[in-house]
């Protein structure tokens, strides 16, 4: 669900910068502008605006999804029988199978050879620890919310993942940008994932997995005076994928991404077990791939990036990186990033 600022509605071109081309998705967006946009006495005129292109855009909208809005759509079927009927607005291959996203969800569909990395990515995803409420409130929108999970009629593998918010793909944000970052974002991209890190290692796991790929990412915006805050206007980074090789610390490891493998430690490569470490370097990986070719990269924080050393424990790896952060962009501040996409 699309909740934009006044900025971005008053800016939009099209329908879908502002609304979700689905139906039932449109309806509770629209009710939502309406209600947080309604006249009042101190700023009616603007309110009034506001709302004014608010429902433009959404007669526009309701003309392109009757006219057959171009998603993408296929259907898979359950071995019980159930029929799911799919559009989806995003696809892309990786090498257990494919991944498409549509409004709600994130879908995995995985080969049948694969069996087992389906199973893992299930098992570790069915129920999540709370060691530690603070951390879990940073945390519960960046895991995966499994809905659905199913074999299917032709012997492949399903995932439903819930979306919390308009999320998209990382993939798609690099594109939106021209193929780069700029390092404020990217920052505030890598104190998410220290925070992701932290809390695996409370519950004493690795996720093994953390990508480019399989990280998806909502923007979020700084509320105007008097607004409420709900989970749409928050800056989420979403780790969805890869939980096909997340592992308990110190166990065995069945596979990881190419990406991960070209920076793991070599004493776990010899050894074939999981530690800290690795989601530690991947996630430095991530920073880079994030900020290929730019030239205006903070001394300090290019310095963190082209490190090695990282430390055993996430939360003191944490605590490095924000002096780092602090060094590099000063006081914590929220950046703002306008994407329509």
């Amino acid at each position: 669900m699309k909740r934009k600022s006044e900025h971005e509605i008053m800016a939009a071109q099209k329908p879908e910068d502002i609304f979700t081309l689905d139906l039932n998705t449109i309806e509770l967006e629209k009710e939502e502008y309406v209600s947080r946009f309604q006249p009042v006495e101190y700023r009616a005129i603007q309110n009034f605006r506001v709302t004014r292109k608010v429902m433009l855009l959404y007669e526009e909208a309701l003309i392109k999804i009757n006219d057959g809005w171009d998603e993408h759509e296929f259907s898979i079927c359950s071995k019980s029988g159930k029929e799911f009927c799919v559009h989806y607005t995003n696809h892309s291959s990786f090498k257990l199978g494919e991944m498409y996203v549509t409004s709600n969800y994130v879908i995995y569909v995985v080969e049948g050879r694969y069996k087992k990395y389906y199973e893992n990515y299930v098992e570790k995803t069915r129920h999540y620890l709370k060691p530690d409420k603070h951390v879990w409130e940073l945390v519960q929108y960046m895991v995966p919310d499994v809905q659905e999970h199913f074999e299917t009629t032709d012997g492949r593998f399903c995932i439903f993942v819930k979306k919390p918010c308009d999320i998209y793909s990382l993939r798609e944000i690099i594109d939106y940008f021209g193929g780069s970052l700029k390092p404020e974002y990217v920052a505030s991209i890598l104190t998410r994932l220290y925070y992701f890190a932290c809390y695996m290692s409370l519950v004493e796991a690795t996720h093994n997995g953390i990508t480019v790929d399989n990280l998806f990412f909502a923007p979020g915006r700084k509320l105007e005076d008097g607004e409420k805050y709900t989970v749409h206007d928050m800056r989420i980074v979403g780790v969805y994928g890869g939980w096909f090789f997340t592992t308990y610390l110190n166990d065995k490891i069945s596979g990881v991404p190419r990406e991960v493998y070209e920076i793991m430690p070599d004493e776990c490569k010899e050894r074939g077990y999981s530690s800290f470490e690795i989601d530690e370097l991947s996630i430095k990986r991530v920073a880079k791939d994030l900020l290929k070719e730019r030239e205006d990269i903070p001394k300090a924080l290019a310095e963190w990036l082209e490190s090695k050393k990282v430390a055993k424990d996430p939360y003191i790896e944490f605590q490095n990186w924000e002096q780092v952060r602090r060094d590099a962009f000063g006081k914590r501040r929220f950046v703002n990033m306008d994407v329509s996409i």
